[in-house]
């Protein structure tokens, strides 16, 4: 409520500053395109699962996967930002899914997406954020940061095995009741990329609405993705709040404004969460639509030695 309550003041105090939205065939266009790279990412993120699952030696179709993680992901709307991942958990347990491995995928997940965030947020401190407007005094190098932004995308193993070596009651808590599985280098790999290009599809959103909705083409391709990974992780973490509403809006205009103008930043916050709601929604509405075409799949799930 903090979030939204700045969010709008901010909105009425450079509501002249915010262009009039550009209505044209491009900019028709230009939604249309944005709401696919949105349910597309989904379908990327989907993949990250069913990748995660492979790797715990889940036998399932990546169409299976995909209706889970699309009707699922919706839950992120309910209040307590954990919906989503309750769903998830349901819906792997009718297709005979054990709990414990779902809750270690998904914990594996969310490990890796927000380290990745995390590495990418600190590349934007290098190359982009404004330290004395933020009131910030960094006195590391380039090359200290490199290391930095290298550690925080490894994170997730050194974090994995931390847990498990060191608060084994704490990892068997949240995987379920088992150590938690660290992935095998090639999954890692490919999820770490596919949740790269995740990021680079948001930027690539904000970069196509802030020039054809608002007529700004300031901020390039990698500017866009590094600071809206910082609103996203705030977003994303940040408990209670349903798919970060008011969280990423907030940091959304404290970050863009430097570059893309005051009013533009407010614009972005409004079409960006419209956006991603509307493609939430049509991959929600296309995994239900699937879910009744699609034909039981008989799942089997295996423990081999060593694997959990």
């Amino acid at each position: 409520m903090l979030a939204i309550g700045f969010y709008i003041q901010y909105a009425v105090q450079n509501f002249n500053e915010i262009p009039l939205l550009n209505w044209s065939l491009a900019s028709a266009g230009t939604a249309l395109f944005s709401v696919a790279l949105v349910v597309f990412s989904i379908g990327i993120a989907g993949t990250i699962w069913y990748l995660l699952l492979r790797d715990n030696v889940v036998s399932i179709k990546w169409r299976q996967a995909q209706i889970i993680f699309a009707i699922a992901q919706f839950g992120k709307y309910l209040p307590g930002n954990v919906g989503q991942h309750v769903g998830r958990v349901v819906m792997a347990r009718e297709i005979n899914i054990p709990v414990p491995i779902t809750l270690n995928t998904m914990l594996v997940e969310v490990l890796w997406g927000a380290g990745i965030a995390a590495g990418l947020s600190l590349l934007s401190l290098i190359l982009f954020v404004d330290e004395q407007k933020l009131g910030l005094q960094l006195q590391f190098g380039p090359a200290y940061f490199a290391m930095g932004v290298a550690l925080l995308l490894y994170m997730p193993w050194l974090g994995i095995g931390f847990l498990n070596r060191y608060l084994p009651g704490l990892a068997k808590r949240l995987s379920g009741g088992r150590r938690i599985a660290i992935p095998r280098l090639s999954t890692a790999l490919m999820v770490a990329a596919l949740f790269l290009l995740c990021f680079v599809l948001l930027g690539l959103i904000l970069k196509l609405q802030a020039q054809w909705f608002f007529g700004v083409t300031n901020g390039g391709l990698l500017e866009l993705t590094c600071l809206f990974a910082i609103a996203w992780i705030a977003g994303y973490l940040v408990p209670g709040a349903p798919g970060g509403l008011g969280v990423r809006e907030a940091m959304m205009v404290l970050l863009l404004s430097p570059t893309l103008g005051a009013g533009v930043a407010v614009g972005l916050g409004v079409t960006l969460r419209v956006t991603t709601t509307a493609g939430d929604a049509v991959a929600f509405s296309l995994g239900l639509l699937f879910k009744r075409l699609d034909v039981p799949v008989v799942t089997k799930s295996e423990n081999k030695g060593g694997v959990l």
